[in-house]
């Protein structure tokens, strides 16, 4: 029988190298242990490109890179592929199309996952694009959940901390937190019974404990459905 082999398709290394590390620490309970998991392949190509054309709102260019990773992962043995980045899903119907290998796609398993905790009224934090997209509403509607968007000052907010401090380092500075789990506090206090975690940088720094409701780790569900998905 082939090994299982998970393809990740990365935008920021941040966020490529978190779902990695995330996989990993899920194959201590899946697989028996931290020495027995699935073969991992990372195709992280230059996110400066990528981040022009997005910028440029050239979301065909974006979408080319995606399907050029998931090109050389298929060739390098990957049976299953994930993209461990919210925003590049507005592409993600004519990423699978193009796709030569099966992509599991981020929105489906977060929606799934909170309907799974009962969520009704979740808040979306993430770059600009995916809020002022609504790129979660379709999926969330689905199953019968609110999505829920901070208003424009707070997506400005969002963007510069995500791309100024997250992206290029992986944390967050003490002023950069405080502002973001103000956004959270706003949200709770419209009515949110959970928050989503919608950019793979932001579970770096936020989590149920400081956000003080359900935070989903966008990252952490996408990997785990990988994992299943080649497990089972």
């Amino acid at each position: 029988m082939k090994p299982a082999v998970i393809g990740i398709a990365g935008v920021t290394v941040p966020g490529a190298l978190d779902c990695l590390s995330k996989m990993h620490q899920l194959s201590a309970h899946m697989c028996g242990g931290h020495h027995h998991h699935p073969r991992f392949v990372l195709d992280q190509p230059d996110f400066g490109i990528v981040h022009a054309a997005q910028l440029e709102e050239r979301w065909d260019i974006v979408e080319d890179s995606i399907v050029g990773s998931l090109q050389r992962l298929a060739v390098a043995g990957a049976q299953v592929a994930v993209i461990p980045a919210n925003t590049v899903h507005c592409r993600i119907e004519g990423i699978r199309l193009r796709a030569p290998l099966p992509v599991i796609s981020m929105l489906d398993v977060v929606a799934a996952e909170c309907q799974r905790r009962g969520l009704r009224r979740v808040g979306v934090l993430g770059t600009r694009w995916t809020m002022q997209s609504h790129l979660y509403h379709g999926p969330f509607a689905a199953v019968g959940i609110e999505e829920c968007i901070p208003d424009q000052a707070q997506q400005a907010l969002l963007q510069q901390v995500i791309f100024d401090e997250l992206v290029p380092t992986g944390r967050a500075s003490a002023d950069g937190l405080r502002q973001l789990l103000q956004v959270v506090a706003d949200l709770r206090a419209a009515g949110c019974d959970g928050v989503a975690l919608a950019c793979t940088e932001l579970p770096l720094v936020l989590n149920g404990d400081n956000c003080g409701m359900a935070a989903v780790d966008t990252t952490a569900v996408l990997a785990e459905a990988a994992m299943r998905q080649v497990l089972s």
